[in-house]
């Protein structure tokens, strides 16, 4: 496929309508606000936004940068001007990515998508959705969505993990309520792939959301991980307040003893006080540390959930492999079944027609009708069989019988001798002969050969569609499974040669056998 981006049709075109239509159904108001928020900078969307009010706002900066852009994607959505406008500046934008996408195949665009990290950052994400929704394909359109559902779920999910970090009574049973929901995600899912394999269809479609499944998988082994860092974080924070404690109350300790029995008593307070505090401390360092087990034993059952789910899919990747092959190799059979049964069918009627001896014509047949002659193969039938030369003016009005003619294509052969080629290139012309030349090839045995038969075939196929009647003048056995294949397109085939020299199962495959005499041989020769 071709990497050119395909170039945005004019404001009110039909094309633009429907793009625009295609757009809007994909890009409700937060989408579309992401894709602009994303893709295009201040200045750019402030540019837009004057255009699309012409004009009536007020100083650059003053607009809040959220303001501004829900403006503007709520004017793409409503108003063909303002959506040409923006369209033509996420096009500029989005150059880079959208030669990207129109090189990708629909077949390869959903692992191509899952392998570009750069959708992992808010502005990349923006400019590779816009390219996606341009390109305008079916599979390019759902990846589209896709990332826009991702990106959504993505946002909703760090917000949720971020309240439930903030709150240090829930992060402790955080480890086990995550084990059990990704347990019973994967038995959900274990149940379904055995569905899969038993229907394909099915499969396909669930496959979409076991890469989903992946993904969340994934996010929330990222997560944990950033869990883990931050409480080990703590952690260290805690165990340098608990030594600078021990060293005030070592330091304490040692005014202590300086000190007068008055002060002493207050010192001891001071250094019970402390010591409560190291306690306190101690414990906070416990639990912290007991957290961040349960957080690293939660973040290794997710790693074997990701590694048996990638087994899954791998046996689920092979087992639809066979599949498709078995029934591409059903199809194979089947086609070549048919082909077999065509050309028997041919042959049957061919032999039956040989069997009654049917050499007359059956009803005549009024229609548009085409000659094509292999001018060398008759033109040596009639110097063999008769010593003279053939008559193509009377052979062309024999075979085209009053009918209306459509064309009449006589292929020759130019064998180097001007003054008898020219004398007989003029009398076909004069005789209604259309001509198509050829010279011989000279071989490096020293023998010269000149085939017209796929030269033939090619010019009768590229008529086919104005013709009615196809009458071949040759008696050559290699037509035969060309006029079988016009038989089953339901054309008329004559031919028309010296009964001597024509193959007995092309007579037998054709609507009628034109045989050809000493009526034809040319007065001259």
């Amino acid at each position: 496929m071709s990497s050119t981006p395909v170039p945005l049709p004019k404001v009110g075109s039909g094309p633009f309508k429907e793009l625009w239509a295609q757009w809007c159904a994909v890009l409700d108001a937060p989408r579309a606000g992401m894709v602009l928020d994303g893709a295009l900078d201040r200045k750019v969307l402030e540019e837009l936004l004057g255009k699309i009010a012409r004009g009536s706002v007020g100083r650059p900066g003053q607009i809040a940068r959220a303001d501004l852009v829900g403006t503007v994607a709520e004017a793409f959505r409503r108003h063909p001007d303002a959506a040409y406008a923006v369209a033509r500046e996420l096009d500029k934008s989005c150059h880079k990515e959208r030669h990207i996408v129109a090189s990708i195949d629909e077949a390869a665009v959903d692992d191509r998508i899952d392998s570009y990290r750069a959708v992992d950052f808010r502005r990349e994400r923006a400019r590779v959705v816009w390219a996606l929704l341009r390109d305008g394909r079916a599979a390019h359109l759902r990846a589209a969505e896709r990332i826009l559902v991702d990106a959504f779920a993505q946002a909703e999910r760090v917000a949720a993990e971020k309240a439930a970090l903030d709150d240090g009574s829930a992060v402790a049973g955080t480890g086990s309520a995550v084990l059990a929901d990704v347990k019973a995600r994967l038995e959900a899912y274990e149940r379904t792939l055995r569905e899969q394999q038993q229907e394909l269809v099915r499969a396909t479609s669930h496959q979409a959301g076991v890469e989903r499944e992946r993904s969340e998988l994934m996010a929330r082994l990222g997560a944990r991980e950033r869990a883990l860092r931050e409480e080990e974080e703590l952690r260290r924070r805690a165990e340098g307040e608990l030594a600078s404690a021990r060293a005030e109350l070592a330091a304490a300790q040692a005014r202590l003893r300086e000190l007068d029995t008055v002060r002493a008593s207050s010192a001891e307070a001071e250094a019970a006080r402390l010591r409560d505090r190291a306690r306190a401390l101690e414990q906070k360092i416990e639990a912290r540390a007991a957290r961040a087990e349960d957080l690293a034993s939660a973040q290794e059952g997710l790693k074997d959930a990701l590694r048996a789910h990638d087994a899954d899919r791998r046996a689920w990747d092979k087992a639809r492999a066979e599949l498709e092959g078995t029934l591409a190799e059903l199809a194979a059979r089947e086609q070549a079944a048919q082909e077999r049964a065509a050309a028997l069918r041919d042959d049957l009627h061919a032999a039956r027609r040989q069997l009654a001896g049917e050499v007359a014509a059956p009803a005549r047949v009024d229609g548009r009708v085409g000659v094509f002659c292999d001018a060398a193969n008759l033109s040596a039938s009639a110097r063999r069989d008769f010593g003279s030369k053939l008559d193509y003016r009377a052979l062309l009005e024999h075979v085209v019988d009053g009918r209306p003619r459509s064309c009449a294509l006589a292929f020759v052969v130019h064998e180097g001798d001007e003054g008898a080629w020219t004398g007989f290139a003029r009398s076909l012309r004069d005789g209604g002969w259309e001509l198509r030349e050829k010279r011989p090839k000279l071989h490096a045995d020293g023998t010269r050969k000149a085939d017209w038969d796929m030269g033939i075939a090619v010019e009768i196929l590229d008529a086919l569609d104005d013709l009615d009647v196809i009458v071949l003048c040759s008696g050559d056995g290699d037509f035969l499974p060309l006029v079988k294949r016009l038989r089953r397109q339901h054309k008329r085939v004559e031919v028309a040669a010296f009964r001597a020299s024509t193959d007995e199962a092309l007579v037998g495959a054709v609507d009628h056998f034109w045989p050809l005499d000493g009526r034809f041989r040319f007065a001259g020769g």
